[in-house]
């Protein structure tokens, strides 16, 4: 049952749950401010600027609930599976504790004298279209993206690894070197530096350039090099095998050396992905 299965990557990623948490905030003033659902303009006579400003605020104090929820979310990713039911739970609730929220507003800053419950239930309907249309963009665009990079990870691969040639380069955007796809082994962040491990006439052989593993993943996320850990990320297509660790999982790398790379628990599901491990 779909209720029952994992969501995918891209719901619960802290970048991903920034830019909705942001895109959100952002409807959500809009909207108040055109829209004006709760009718607070009625009640507290302000001037426009004034009720710009105090709409700002509302929507800020608002986004600690969300922020929170996602806070929580985060943290619960760790230990347990975050499914599809427990995720619309999770949006359910946080339609309910803001709808709580901006009733609270109305009856103790506004002085709204209508009956609470009716308030509640205005308040829920008026946040449920404040959360739910942002929600529905962003899972649509990052579902979107996602199958974007899917389609073209599934086109590099038709191409042959060594017709492949990576460029390295430095933190200021100046190529360093070329290498090919199939020589290329991993990479080793050195506090301001990275060590790239490459084979040159089946020798292994290290490089160092001045960049971040952060900074070289976006110029080289059209080809097979994957992050599995804050120090390392690694050509999957030299992958010779993963092994249990004791603190998790392990890379062996093709390579005359021996060169075993710790996995993170935050990247073992999109590298057992690469792999095909089921």
């Amino acid at each position: 049952m779909l209720l029952k299965q994992s969501v995918p990557e891209y719901l619960t990623n802290r970048k991903n749950i920034f830019v909705q948490v942001a895109f959100t905030a952002l409807f959500a003033y809009i909207f108040i401010n055109i829209y004006r659902p709760f009718g607070y303009d009625s009640w507290y006579k302000v001037e426009k600027w004034e009720l710009i400003f105090a709409s700002a605020g509302v929507v800020l104090a608002g986004m600690i609930v969300i922020i929170l929820s996602r806070i929580v979310l985060l943290r619960l990713k760790k230990e347990h599976e975050i499914t599809f039911a427990l995720y619309i739970w999770f949006i359910v609730a946080e339609i309910f504790f803001m709808g709580g929220f901006f009733t609270s507003f109305e009856i103790f800053i506004l002085n709204d004298k209508r009956n609470p419950m009716f308030l509640m239930f205005n308040a829920i309907q008026n946040t449920s279209l404040i959360l739910l249309i942002p929600y529905t963009v962003t899972i649509l665009y990052f579902a979107w993206s996602d199958i974007k990079k899917k389609f073209e990870s599934m086109v590099q691969q038709f191409r042959s690894p060594s017709d492949l040639f990576i460029p390295i380069r430095d933190d200021k955007g100046r190529l360093k070197a070329t290498i090919k796809c199939s020589d290329l082994l991993f990479l080793e962040s050195n506090d301001n530096y990275i060590i790239i491990y490459y084979l040159d006439n089946e020798k292994e052989k290290k490089m160092m350039i001045r960049n971040s593993l952060k900074n070289i993943e976006k110029t080289l996320r059209d080809y097979p090099i994957e992050r599995i850990h804050r120090k390392y990320s690694v050509n999957v297509k030299n992958v010779k095998m993963m092994i249990k660790s004791t603190k998790g999982y392990d890379l062996i790398i093709k390579s005359p050396k021996t060169h075993s790379i710790p996995v993170s628990n935050s990247y073992q599901k999109r590298i057992t992905e690469l792999l095909n491990i089921k």
